[in-house]
C-alpha cells in the first residue's frame, strides 16, 4: 500500500508537498482503513489549488517503471513549477507491504529524463544511482544479482532495467512495489470520454467492455439505484456491438443508441461502472479526478459507499461536494483538504479533537481546517 507521497517543484507545487496516508485510531468506519494506512480517501480544495496535480504526481512513477497507459501529454504541460525552471522535479514514495517498508526517491529533468534514483528497503540501501556521475552509481549486490547494467540514456530507469532483466526474484519487496505500480489506475470523470492512465495498454472500448463482461442487467440495476430506469440491449452492427435504449410506444418498440441520449452524468456513471467490472478486482490504487463533477449528491454518495466496500485496493477521489464530508461516509483521517503547497487530513488540519459526532462539513465551511 502507498503510505506517503512527497513531491517538489512539480507543476503548481513550488515547495515540497507531503501526502501522508497514516491513519488514526478512530473506532468507526474501520473498513476504510487497512493496516494503519488510509485505504479510501476524499480530497477537497479550492479550484486550482492542486488536487488534479496531486493525482498526476502520484502517477508519475508509472511513466518510467511500467509500460502501462500514460497520461495524455496535454495534462503534463508545465511539468516543472514555472517559478523554478532551473530546479529538478523530485518525488518520494513510501510503500508498506506486510512487514516491508520501501522508500523510492528520484529526481527528473522533465517527464521523460531521470537524473537520480534511490531505493531503500527496511532501512537498507539497495540503489543510489546518479545518471550523470559514474562515481555515484551504487547498486546493492543482492539487487543487481550479477546483472550487467547497460543503459543507453537516462530515459530508461535503472530500477526497471534490473527488474525486467533479473531472472530470479531475489528481492520480493521490489516485486511487490513493481506489481503495485503496474496495477494503478487514474481516470477523470469529466466530459472528455475515457481519459485514463495506468493498469492496461492500448485503447479501451467501453461498450465492448460492458458486452464482454455479460453484466448488462447489473448495469441497469446500478443505473436504477441512481434514479435512471433504462431498458437496454446489445445488437451487433457490422460485427461491432452497440448498446441501445429501448422504449415502448404502445405496441411498437423504438430504440436509439444509449450514448446518444445519455447525459454527462449518466456517461460518468457508465464510465465508473465499466471500470468497476473491468479493473476493480485487479487494481492496487484508484485515483478518480473530479469523480462527481456531473453527479447529483445522492449519486456521489452511492459511488463513495461502493468504493468503501471494496477493500482490495486503495482509492482517492477529488471533489468539491462538501456533503460527502460526513462521518457517516468517511472519517477525519481519511478526508483531506488541500491549501497552497499543503495537503492535510482533517484531523491534522485543526487543533480540535474531532469526534464522530462532529459536523465536518460545517467545520470546513467555517474555516476550521487550515
Amino acid at each position: 500500500m502507498l503510505k506517503r507521497l512527497e513531491v517538489e517543484n512539480y507543476k503548481g507545487f513550488s515547495k515540497r508537498v507531503v501526502w501522508d496516508l497514516s491513519a488514526r485510531d478512530y473506532s468507526y468506519n474501520r473498513m476504510i482503513v487497512k493496516n494503519g494506512i488510509v485505504n479510501k480517501s476524499i480530497i477537497y480544495g479550492k479550484n486550482g489549488i492542486g488536487k488534479s496535480s496531486l493525482g498526476l504526481a502520484l502517477f508519475d512513477i508509472t511513466f518510467h517503471l511500467t509500460d502501462k497507459n500514460r497520461i495524455a501529454l496535454n495534462y503534463l504541460l508545465n511539468y516543472k513549477n514555472l517559478t523554478a525552471l532551473e530546479n529538478d522535479v523530485s518525488f518520494k514514495y513510501v510503500f508498506q507491504f506486510g512487514n516491508d517498508e520501501i522508500e523510492y526517491d528520484y529526481r527528473k529533468q522533465d517527464q521523460d529524463n531521470l537524473l537520480w534514483e534511490k531505493l531503500t528497503i527496511n532501512g537498507k540501501l539497495m540503489l543510489d544511482y546518479d545518471y550523470f556521475d559514474e562515481n555515484n552509481q551504487y547498486i546493492n549486490d543482492e539487487l543487481q544479482n550479477g546483472l550487467n547494467i547497460e543503459l543507453l540514456d537516462n530515459k530508461l530507469s535503472v530500477l526497471k532495467y534490473i527488474y525486467r532483466n533479473t531472472p530470479t526474484n531475489t528481492v520480493p519487496a521490489l516485486t511487490d512495489m513493481m506489481v503495485f505500480c503496474e496495477n494503478m489506475l487514474w481516470y477523470r470523470s469529466l466530459s472528455e470520454g475515457n481519459v485514463y492512465a495506468g493498469f492496461t495498454n492500448g485503447s479501451t472500448n467501453l461498450i465492448e467492455m460492458l458486452y464482454q463482461s455479460g453484466k448488462l442487467k447489473e448495469f441497469q440495476k446500478f443505473l436504477k439505484e441512481n434514479g435512471l430506469n433504462y431498458n437496454l440491449k446489445f445488437e451487433s452492427i457490422n460485427g461491432i456491438h452497440e448498446l441501445f435504449a429501448v422504449f415502448k410506444d404502445g405496441e411498437k418498440e423504438n430504440k436509439t443508441p444509449f450514448m446518444s441520449i445519455a447525459s454527462t452524468g449518466t456517461r460518468a456513471l457508465f464510465l465508473f461502472f465499466t471500470w468497476k467490472i473491468m479493473a476493480f478486482n485487479q487494481i492496487s490504487f484508484l485515483f478518480i479526478d473530479e469523480f462527481d463533477a456531473f453527479f447529483h449528491f445522492e449519486a456521489s454518495e452511492v459511488i463513495i459507499k461502493t468504493l468503501n466496500k471494496m477493500d482490495g485496493f486503495q482509492s482517492a477521489v477529488t471533489t468539491h461536494n462538501t456533503s460527502l464530508m460526513t462521518n457517516t461516509l468517511t472519517r477525519p483521517d481519511c478526508c483531506y483538504v488541500m491549501t497552497d503547497n499543503k495537503i492535510s487530513s482533517l484531523c491534522k488540519a485543526t487543533d480540535r479533537e474531532l469526534r464522530e459526532g462532529h459536523n465536518l462539513e460545517k467545520l470546513y465551511k467555517g474555516g476550521e481546517f487550515v
